[in-house]
């Protein structure tokens, strides 16, 4: 984190995250949409060395 926020780790607990302090969201789509919500508000950035999460899988309309 680069600024201590109120913000979510799992999408439901709310408590402070403290400036300094790197922390895992939970493992699940919605884990890494937090991540990336943090990042985009400019209050956290990605861990060196750790790969971004990845896009979350298109699905293709049927063709009849």
């Amino acid at each position: 984190m680069t600024k201590t926020v109120q913000g979510s780790l799992d999408g439901e607990t709310v408590r402070e995250l403290a400036a300094g302090t790197e922390y895992e969201t939970v493992a699940s789509p919605r884990g890494d949409r937090l991540a990336q919500y943090h990042i985009k508000q400019g209050v956290a950035v990605p861990s060196p060395g750790r790969a971004e999460p990845a896009p979350e899988p298109k699905i293709a309309a049927r063709k009849k």
